[in-house]
């Protein structure tokens, strides 16, 4: 059985030869791809970090997120990326313990090597559900949610999966005279603050701006907007695509609340799920009480992921699960 003492771990570069390993890791996923952790960097959210475990010179496994140093060095999901956090190669055995130990050693190998910050709050991609040495290690271990949409060639099939409040509100904002169009970045950050009303939202907006900015001229996604009939903006939201366009991500959104019970929003969300090619789609994300209800109604499945956080100050720790 593999022991963690057989890894050395080594920075890794955020270059083609990363974005390969990611390409065929479990865990691996758009958001840690080389121009998307640029991208982060160029919106503020800090350094790229990828830490790797190598046996003999191949990349077994890695751990990433975005650097910050304030008062507190942290490393974390970026503001705006569903998931970063660990990965692992192509099982090399088809037999289930061979894999799962050295699993369980490269996680041993690489949580140590975080200890030099003092938090880590990383989010992990839904492939990597086993979480038990994170947990072993005293770390805590925060259950999130998603919906998939597994896209049928049958667009009615699709549509009559949707809840029947849904269908409702599209065919209410089709009769009111609503639209769906391509839409720039130009402006979005007013949107997204007016989508929290008088709450904070929760990645500042100017951060979001810059992102989604750079995304855009990355061609990393493309926005659409549902506009009323004399050309207002009701919502916009900015969707990704992996590598082989097979998955389509809901990456970031902004509606106006004057148009919240128009229908607008449900609207766009369904003009691109009927046009788009992929085979499959991710709301990347479910985890708040109204938004999760707004879209369990386009009949996803609920899926599961994981965020993993450690406070390496003792007392910072105390402090944060007080508040938690």
């Amino acid at each position: 059985m593999p022991e963690a003492s057989r890894y050395e771990i080594q920075p890794v570069d955020a270059d083609d030869t990363w974005d390969r390993f990611v390409a065929k890791a479990t865990g691996g996923n758009l958001f840690v791809r080389a121009p998307w952790l640029q991208c982060a960097q160029l919106a503020g959210a800090g350094e790229p970090v990828i830490r790797g475990a190598y046996d003999k010179g191949n990349l077994v496994a890695a751990v990433v997120g975005m650097s910050t140093q304030g008062r507190v060095k942290r490393l974390a999901t970026a503001p705006l990326l569903p998931h970063s956090g660990f990965l692992f190669r192509e099982p090399l055995s088809d037999q289930l313990p061979r894999q799962e130990a050295e699993r369980n050693a490269c996680w041993q190998a690489l949580l140590p090597d975080l200890a030099t910050y003092q938090h880590v709050h990383l989010s992990c991609a839904p492939a990597v559900f086993d979480m038990r040495e994170a947990l072993w290690a005293k770390w805590q271990v925060h259950p999130r949610y998603t919906y998939l949409i597994d896209l049928s060639a049958d667009r009615q099939a699709l549509w009559d999966g949707l809840e029947r409040r849904t269908r409702t509100v599209i065919r209410k904002a089709e009769t009111a005279g609503f639209r769906v169009e391509p839409a720039d970045a130009e402006g979005f950050a007013e949107l997204y603050r007016l989508t929290y009303g008088h709450t904070r939202p929760p990645v500042d907006a100017d951060v979001t701006q810059r992102f989604v900015t750079a995304a855009v001229e990355q061609g990393l996604v493309e926005g659409y907007r549902a506009v009323t009939a004399s050309g207002e903006t009701a919502a916009t939201v900015f969707f990704a695509t992996d590598t082989t366009r097979a998955r389509l991500y809901a990456w970031v959104a902004g509606a106006d609340p004057a148009y919240r019970d128009s229908g607008a929003s449900a609207l766009l969300y369904w003009k691109v799920l009927e046009a788009t090619e992929a085979e499959s789609f991710d709301f990347v994300g479910a985890n708040m009480a109204s938004i999760a209800l707004f879209k369990r109604g386009f009949g996803g499945r609920l899926v599961s992921y994981y965020a993993m956080e450690k406070w390496n100050s003792s007392w910072r720790g105390l402090v944060a699960s007080m508040r938690g």
